[in-house]
């Protein structure tokens, strides 16, 4: 085996192969079918990154593993000027080989030595003089190609089998491409060489394309295409990021290519620029090695490639290319044949929408060629781009990271600029209005006649940064900014103290954002202006104070601070302060329980929210929020998720990141009540990933909560407890969300069947509701845990107590889904719960509580079951007279129906124990030998075969799984054998089939 490829192959197998197990299953299977005679062809093709010298490699073990002799070569894009280039080191190794250097005539043998042997001992001239790696003498190159195909097919022919190794074939030498061709076109039948090659798809050269595609007859061609990971296995990759949803980004980022996933994963935190133009920020770890990874590309492009390359990285994302001479300084011809040639390599690609606009091959390259080129010239490489943008009129928002990158301090022009365009993007995107705003605040440190102009700037940033998330940050600059109230506070003066309150509020300083407000508002009543004047002014003070007094729990003040502004809200100009004031007011009903008011408000704020304009709403985007919470308590679940799914998407569209955990914490909430695990999952991650961003403990906890909410109904609750003890354990048990968390780790504990904990933490959470607590509309839900837990532990007395509170409270909320949590709570303590799991069965599905539904049919059926012999009924039992067969029929209703729920929602925990519940159900129930239950003689034969899978103790869904027809086909097919066979059910087909016997089949 060649030296240099067992190197190659041991430093390549350092780390595992992630995500390529399909493909090196298939390698093995040709490492067995290479024992028969015959050529083989492997052609491996993929982006650059994307794993193709690995799965070479994995190959090269394998075949080293199997006995094969390995010959390995490769490329990169500076060889193209050296003959044979690809085939230097296999035609060394093959040399080596003992008897295949000897088949050679001595002239053969004598020239193959002098062009590789003595270059691979690092001699500088031939045996004639002749310079290594030049271009062969005329007729010579032919001879050349003729000699390297005879050695490697008789190196095949001797070992029995080898395998040629070829890597990057798409940089090989015109030499190396005519012989890959001869190798393709002529081979030697029954003599087994394994050719193996690895390709970019969009860089074959044109004459081999035909080669490639249509080998000679005698290969076996094996094709591997790979395509970017999945993003389960590129988790692997990602494993240092803190959450799923950080790795859903970064995956989406890296295109799922492993190259720019490690480099992505060896950057921590936010690299994405914020202005959208400015290159990713890399860590000097990830462009050292990326540097060195991409060397092959990059070593070999002339001084002009490197200025284009390097210019183009400055330029953004997308890049008019008639830009560059005037960008480069360089003349056009001399660009646009570097151009080319970039483009021939695959570092530039050309707008595949056919425009003229081109862009680097990944932002992570054009990140590495960036911040690779020196500092000074990137400074002096923006300061060019922004002087030529400003001769050519372009607008402040593209000349901005420009100028953010290469003005200096005190530069008013700079910052006059870059203020104004952080204006021009503030509301479509604070993150590039932060930065730009950053950037300016610092050009004018030091200047002493700038105080106002600081004052202003600090503001705006401090606006962006909290939009964007940025909340302590945003904190810190609004507290610096001088008290505005000298004279009469304008709306300005009024807007930044909104502004202030609202940065508390969602920092969990509700005190400090009540105290800016109520100061702000005396200050403003004090003065003598009209009252409707004041009215106007005060509004949006007057809406932060009703949110800050909902989450300390004042709801009348809440209610009536938001009454006030509805009350004067009466222009077409007012329906923001509508929208806001109606969406706080069923806010506080929720809280209060005061369902009638919250039904009401829910469904007017809605239909103002569904009549206004993405543009309009995009503004108010935390009033959306609060409306999906309040269609959530008022189990308007559908209603909420159409709301809460506009919300992120017009969060994520305009950069307002500071609401976004609001929204999707509600939108998750929503998502397991209807039954739509994925999508709770999903948004409880990415609500995580906001918390971590935000630093929230408290929203941290209650996402954590729900996504283990919704794993334990996928997965099981051994699955969801260590995410529900965490969740816990980050709220805090003083946090206004603790009996939030701690009711989800109470299900858990339930579902795990320790009841005593779950007992304890509910009574806890009761106790620690009469402070911050949870929502009236919702407690039902705790007393059902609490009954069903102290039911468990045989406390039947306490059992009855949570029943009744929950039976008192769902009363007064007249809510369909709350109703069935009392009912559910009374059936663990009811001598007979047939009845109460059946109203709960109701309530659950009049609610849209599908899971909840679920569960209570389980609940139900097993309590049915109970009632049933464990021993399986006698067939020959009358269904219709027989208490015992009913009971089990209703028991398998219930029990299908419950799966069917389970399977539609991918509730798999459920689902499972709802197939186990069948199999017991079946167990008990009437089965005839196939003898004796045969159909009736009037039946067709479809009809008949459907009986026949009845008597055996299939389901609906099971037959028609196996007839492949819809289940509504076979419920029709039984309605007619029903009628037929004279009975009402399935255990009355089976006692009819046993009764009449087989002497009355025709």
């Amino acid at each position: 085996m060649d030296t240099r490829l067992h190197q190659a192959r041991s430093s390549g197998s350092e780390e595992p192969l992630i995500g390529r197990e399909q493909e090196i299953g298939r390698l093995r299977k040709v490492i067995t079918g290479v024992s028969h005679a015959g050529p083989w062809l492997l052609e491996i093709t993929g982006e650059p990154g994307i794993g193709k010298t690995r799965l070479l490699a994995e190959w090269t073990a394998l075949a080293g593993r199997a006995g094969l002799t390995v010959l390995s070569g490769r490329v990169s894009c500076g060889d193209r000027g050296h003959p044979f280039a690809l085939f230097r080191n296999p035609v060394v190794g093959a040399l080596e080989l003992p008897g295949a250097a000897a088949s050679l005539a001595p002239e053969d043998r004598a020239l193959l030595l002098r062009h590789f042997k003595e270059a691979d001992a690092g001699s500088e001239p031939g045996g004639d003089g002749t310079a290594v790696g030049s271009e062969p003498a005329d007729g010579e190159r032919a001879r050349l190609r003729r000699c390297i195909a005879s050695l490697l097919w008789t190196a095949a022919e001797d070992r029995r089998r080898l395998t040629l190794c070829l890597d990057d074939i798409h940089w090989a030498d015109d030499a190396s491409i005519d012989l890959l061709n001869h190798l393709l076109r002529r081979a030697r039948l029954r003599t087994p060489l394994i050719l193996v090659c690895s390709v970019r798809p969009g860089q074959r050269p044109r004459s081999l394309v035909a080669s490639l595609a249509d080998p000679d007859d005698a290969y076996q061609v094996e094709r591997f295409r790979l395509g970017p990971l999945p993003r389960g296995t590129a988790a692997e990759l990602l494993a240092c990021e803190p959450t799923t949803e950080r790795q859903r980004f970064l995956h989406e980022a890296g295109n799922g290519n492993p190259f720019y996933l490690k480099a992505l994963a060896q950057s921590p935190g936010t690299f994405t620029p914020p202005d959208g133009s400015s290159p990713w920020a890399l860590s000097d770890e990830t462009v050292t090695t990326a540097s060195a990874a991409l060397a092959r590309e990059l070593d070999p492009l002339d001084a002009v490639e490197h200025d284009v390359l390097r210019t183009a990285a400055v330029l953004g994302e997308e890049f008019d290319p008639t830009h560059l001479p005037e960008l480069t300084g360089r003349d056009t011809p001399s660009v646009t044949r570097a151009l080319d040639r970039l483009i021939d390599a695959d570092l530039i690609r050309i707008d595949p929408a056919g425009g003229r606009n081109c862009r680097l091959r990944h932002p992570v390259l054009r990140a590495v060629v960036y911040q690779a080129a020196p500092h000074g010239w990137r400074r002096s490489a923006h300061a060019h781009t922004d002087r030529v943008l400003r001769e050519w009129g372009t607008c402040p928002a593209r000349r901005a990271p420009h100028v953010a990158r290469s003005a200096q301090q005190g530069d008013r022009d700079a910052v006059r600029l870059l203020t104004e365009a952080a204006e021009q993007v503030r509301e479509a995107n604070p993150a590039a209005a932060a930065s730009w705003l950053t950037t300016a605040l610092s050009l004018t440190r030091g200047d002493g006649n700038g105080d106002g102009l600081r004052a202003g700037l600090m503001t705006s940033l401090a606006r962006s940064l909290g939009a964007i998330g940025h909340l302590p940050e945003s904190r810190e600059l609004l507290r610096r900014v001088p008290w505005p109230f000298d004279a009469r506070p304008t709306r300005s003066d009024l807007e930044i103290v909104t502004l202030h309150a609202m940065v508390e509020r969602h920092l969990g300083n509700y005190a400090q954002a009540d105290s800016l407000v109520t100061e702000a508002l005396a200050l403003l009543s004090a003065d003598s202006a009209d009252p409707a004047d004041v009215a106007e002014l005060s509004a949006p003070l007057r809406l932060e104070l009703a949110t800050v007094s909902l989450l300390r729990r004042t709801f009348p003040r809440a209610q009536a601070l938001a009454a006030e502004v509805l009350e004067h809200a009466t222009g077409s100009e007012s329906r923001h302060l509508r929208m806001a004031a109606t969406v706080r007011l069923a806010h506080s009903s929720a809280f209060e329980g005061d369902v009638p008011t919250l039904l009401h408000r829910a469904r007017e704020a809605g239909a103002l929210v569904d009549s206004t304009g993405d543009a309009d709403l995009a503004p108010h985007l935390d009033t959306l929020s609060q409306l999906g919470w309040a269609d959530a308590l008022a189990e308007r679940h559908h209603d909420a998720l159409r709301h809460t799914a506009r919300g992120i998407r017009l969060a994520q569209d305009s950069g307002q990141l500071f609401v976004l955990p609001y929204l999707r914490l509600a939108h998750a909430y929503a998502s397991v009540s209807v039954g739509r695990l994925t999508d709770a999952l999903h948004s409880a991650e990415g609500a995580e990933e906001d918390a971590h961003r935000m630093k929230r403990p408290a929203l941290l906890g209650f996402a954590l909560a729900l996504r283990a909410w919704a794993t334990s109904l996928l997965d099981g609750p051994d699955a969801a407890a260590s995410t529900a003890e965490r969740a816990v354990q980050e709220v805090g048990a003083g946090g206004r969300l603790w009996a939030v968390t701690a009711g989800v780790l109470a299900t858990v504990r339930l579902g795990q069947e320790r009841p005593a904990e779950c007992l304890e933490l509910v009574r806890s959470a009761m106790d620690h509701d009469r402070h911050p607590g949870t929502a009236r509309s919702i407690k039902p839900i705790w007393y059902a845990l609490g009954a069903r837990a102290a039911a468990m532990l045989g406390e039947r007395e306490e059992a009855a107590e949570w029943a009744q509170r929950a039976s008192l409270e769902a009363d007064l909320l007249g809510l369909p889904g709350q109703r069935g949590y009392a009912a559910l709570a009374r059936a663990h303590s009811a001598p007979d719960p047939v009845g109460p799991l059946e109203e709960a069965v109701s309530g659950f599905r009049a609610g849209g509580l599908v899971l909840m539904e679920c569960q209570a049919r389980l609940l139900l059926a097993r309590e049915f079951m109970s009632r049933v012999p464990r021993d399986r009924l006698h067939p020959q039992a009358e269904a219709q007279v027989h208490p015992q067969a009913q009971v089990l029929e209703q028991a398998l209703e219930h029990s299908n129906r419950a799966k069917s729920l389970a399977e539609t929602s991918g509730a798999r925990h459920l689902y499972r124990q709802a197939v186990d519940l069948q199999r017991r159900l079946g167990a008990r129930r009437p089965r005839m030998s196939r003898e004796a239950a045969e159909p009736l003689p009037d039946m067709s034969e479809r009809e008949r075969e459907i009986t026949r899978m009845v008597t055996l103790g299939m389901s609906n869904n099971d037959i028609a799984r196996v007839l492949v027809v819809s289940p509504k086909t076979v419920e029709a097919h039984l309605t007619r054998i029903f009628r037929k066979a004279g009975v009402r059910s399935r255990v009355a087909l089976v006692a009819a089939l046993s009764h009449t016997g087989p002497e009355h089949v025709g």
